[in-house]
């Protein structure tokens, strides 16, 4: 019988955690401050429960409690609890997944100050398996804060079989997706080259190296920009497309999404979205999909990043437990007998990706033409763009309140792109950054 003991986390509480039974006792586990002993205390979602049993089959001798995290659960519930365990000394988790790149940038905030510093507990060596762009979420303010779980590259998916039959083939620049998207409009109405509603900065603007909130050093600055080129020449390829109808204004991952997926002939989108797009929510037929290379600018080559998730251990563990929560933390990361073995979206740590490939790709019985996606995916780790760090505000969101109701009322981009500014300067100020706006 397995010794993991896992409850269910249903919302924020205050000293104590509400457990609802889940597949085992259903305890809580807590952790004092510097606490040096007893089970490792692990806070996960459902889909990395197989990632804790194969870490226990490998460390049989280390205990574990784990409380599963709902997905009700929001990121901002997720850290006030944490700063409710900061006000009483003890309660914090001594291994935290996050769902949201994001989160790193509280849980690694003075304020907060949840994620270790692993720089110095870290072997270099693993952290140079890592891509620079897969490892740069961690990286925060010169110290290693995470770990990354799995990477999510922007490439461009698109239906091959629709593409033979109507003699097309995938365009491999910006310019050449607003030619063909208005192609498509007018001869195939009714088919979408992509969703506006919803996640644009991390498919759409991050690609062009949008300034929508960059470090750029001291004081906690940051620069929002909206104006600059790298951002308008995207409104400029995007707006037509609107303007045509071939781009919906539907959120991705509504149902009304879901409704239209399979008439998605192609659109920019991560790793992960072959299968949990187009299979798994569209149910798009096996032998249609497939990816290419990311979409590029003249002169540049840039992809944004959409998904992934991390690791992070707890600040106030030391001795014996901090030294097991290391062997966790390597091992949900980067050791193959999770990473290619259990976990369904393809892998941060750079050695696990071949194998993963093979496994989830090459021998996958759903997708036209693997080895394309194959390339498609090796072209695109090494060509995220850096300049977008995860600040504690979000451009997509503040998309999702701003721009898309906008464009609901039959505005455009560059009718909204004003208020679009304003909106993340005044969330960047209230979080107390900087401003830098040219």
């Amino acid at each position: 019988m397995s010794k993991v003991r896992i409850g269910l986390m249903t919302g924020i509480v205050s000293a104590v955690m509400m457990i609802l039974a889940g597949c085992g006792a259903g305890t809580t586990g807590s952790t004092t401050a510097t606490s040096s002993s007893g089970p490792l205390t692990v806070w996960i979602d459902a889909p990395r429960v197989s990632a804790v049993k194969a870490f226990e089959k490998a460390y049989p001798n280390i205990p574990i409690k784990v409380n599963m995290i709902s997905t009700t659960v929001t990121n901002s519930q997720l850290e006030s609890q944490i700063r409710l365990f900061n006000q009483s000394g003890k309660g914090w988790p001594d291994i935290l997944w996050f769902s949201a790149l994001s989160n790193i940038a509280w849980a690694a905030s003075p304020s907060v100050n949840y994620a270790a510093n692993l720089t110095n507990l870290v072997p270099k060596s693993l952290v140079n398996g890592y891509n620079r762009d897969a490892i740069a979420a961690c990286q925060i303010n010169g110290q290693l804060r995470c770990l990354r779980n799995d990477y999510a590259p922007d490439v461009l998916w698109y239906n091959a079989k629709l593409f033979q039959q109507w003699g097309y083939k995938p365009p491999t620049t910006w310019p050449q997706y607003e030619k063909l998207g208005l192609e498509i409009a007018k001869q195939h109405p009714g088919y979408y080259v992509g969703s506006v509603g919803s996640n644009v900065y991390d498919m759409f603007l991050w690609n062009s190296a949008c300034p929508a909130g960059t470090t750029l050093g001291p004081n906690n600055t940051t620069k929002i920009d909206l104006q600059s080129p790298n951002c308008t020449r995207m409104v400029n390829v995007l707006d037509p497309l609107i303007s045509a109808g071939v781009l919906t204004k539907d959120a991705l991952f509504s149902t009304q999404m879901n409704a239209i997926g399979s008439k998605v002939v192609m659109t920019p989108g991560p790793t992960w979205f072959g299968v949990y797009e187009f299979q798994d929510s569209w149910h798009v037929p096996p032998g249609e999909i497939t990816a290419a290379p990311p979409l590029t600018w003249p002169g540049q080559n840039l992809t944004g990043d959409f998904g992934g998730g991390l690791w992070v251990m707890s600040s106030h563990i030391k001795g014996k437990l901090q030294k097991d929560a290391l062997k966790f933390l390597e091992f949900v990361a980067t050791s193959p007998k999770n990473q290619v073995d259990f976990a369904p979206t393809f892998p941060a740590y750079g050695p696990d990706e071949q194998p993963w490939l093979q496994r989830n790709v090459i021998n996958s019985k759903y997708f036209a033409d693997p080895a394309s996606i194959v390339n498609a995916f090796k072209k695109s780790v090494s060509m995220v763009w850096p300049g977008r760090p995860y600040l504690l505000f979000s451009p997509d969101a503040i998309w999702n309140t701003t721009v898309a109701p906008a464009l609901d009322r039959g505005e455009t981009l560059a009718q909204v792109w004003p208020t679009y500014q304003k909106a993340l300067v005044n969330y960047a100020q209230e979080d107390g950054y900087h401003v830098s706006t040219k």
